[in-house]
């Protein structure tokens, strides 16, 4: 493909609307550019009107990599603050424009291309490259979490993970390859009180006060977590969300909270769920008055691949030949459907790296368009060294 074709294909990524659904538009449109160049693919339907799709080029025999991207995109915020339409995409001087464009549509459309021009040039692969997107990940992992299920990840030895890793839009095409990331466990508690008029609370039980206790319990509980990783440090608790009451003149007799915890190997999330279940069942049976349930909303687990693994330094080595930059390894603490393909196949290397900088999920979202035509070339090259 040339340039413009390249940059097209992009931004049709871009105009389609995928802020946590319509997924199946932006698959039919990938399903279509591949049966295009002959590549086979299979759109797999989860919800209505949201689909993932698999595709996969090469042979049987040897290595087998995948590229993994995500079609889903966060809200779009204060459409005001938006320089341009954040959904159709916009090229300002050396800049792309739109939602999604850095997290991750261009990763998204890099790794589709590179496998199409791979496919075209008839690079002899020894092995099986695939191409895995998803739906929902912002939210649930949901549509990596449903592949996984279906086997798709059973075979693979390596998944690159194509969001964006760029250090920032100060420091043009620098990027680092992130080998390991914490698990993120999402849960809700539900206080189920007793309603009453409020000039009567006697006659009543305050479902925010029993869940305001119990909170200040549960904040006591993760004070005690002090286990920590090498790499991805401690576990990080954060109650973000805290619900109660209907009117100013009744006893509330609901409320509920959602809590995000970024979790590390050391401590796993079954084991965080577990100490959070008797916790409930202590406020329940202590006094029969009280009644809280505990709901796990999403758990996925920390990632962590070996520095020295294949995939990473064959990565290593191709970004450095094409930027001349140092290209460091490193962990994070943000989440990725890395958690869910390696959940089911625990022998899996997972990288996350691709174009992008750090205005993914903010106003006036962009890409270099430089990077991005330079990533597809990096793909190629990383699976040619990886399935030779």
């Amino acid at each position: 493909m040339d340039k413009q074709q390249r940059l097209d294909i992009l931004k049709q990524l871009v105009n389609i609307k995928t802020v946590a659904a319509n997924e199946a538009e932006l698959t039919s449109y990938l399903s279509q550019l591949l049966n295009q160049y002959g590549i086979k693919n299979k759109i797999i339907p989860q919800f209505d009107n949201r689909s993932n799709l698999v595709a996969e080029i090469g042979h049987n025999h040897g290595h087998k990599l995948a590229f993994a991207g995500h079609a889903d995109t966060v809200h779009e915020g204060d459409i005001s603050a938006w320089e341009t339409d954040p959904f159709t995409a916009t090229v300002k001087g050396n800049d792309l424009y739109g939602r999604g464009v850095t997290d991750m549509k261009a990763g998204l459309a890099a790794m589709t291309i590179a496998m199409i021009e791979l496919h075209e040039e008839q690079v002899n692969l020894s092995g099986s490259l695939k191409l895995l997107v998803t739906i929902s990940e912002e939210l649930t992992k949901g549509g990596a979490n449903y592949l996984s299920k279906l086997g798709y990840v059973n075979d693979l030895d390596a998944v690159i993970l194509g969001e964006p890793t760029g250090f920032g839009v100060e420091q043009d095409n620098q990027h680092y390859l992130v080998n390991a990331h914490k698990g993120a466990l999402i849960y809700t508690v539900e206080s189920f009180g007793k309603a009453a008029h409020s000039s009567t609370p006697d006659r009543g039980i305050n479902a925010i006060d029993q869940l305001i206790e119990y909170r200040n319990a549960e904040r006591q509980l993760f004070v005690k977590f002090q286990t920590r990783d090498d790499e991805l440090g401690t576990t990080i608790y954060t109650p973000d969300v805290f619900h109660g009451g209907q009117q100013v003149n009744s006893i509330p007799d609901y409320a509920y909270q959602q809590v995000m915890v970024r979790t590390i190997p050391q401590l796993p999330n079954q084991q965080i769920i577990d100490y959070l279940q008797s916790l409930v069942d202590a406020f329940n049976t202590n006094d029969t008055n009280k009644k809280l349930k505990l709901t796990v909303n999403f758990s996925g687990n920390p990632v962590k691949t070996n520095p020295k693994a294949a995939i990473i330094k064959i990565s290593q080595n191709v970004l450095q030949a094409f930027t001349n930059d140092c290209c460091p390894i490193k962990a994070l603490s943000m989440g990725t459907d890395a958690s869910q393909f390696t959940q089911q196949n625990p022998n899996l290397d997972a990288l996350v790296f691709g174009p992008g900088n750090n205005t993914a999920h903010q106003t006036n979202e962009y890409i270099d368009i430089a990077s991005y035509l330079e990533f597809i070339d990096i793909y190629k090259n990383i699976a040619i060294e990886y399935l030779q």
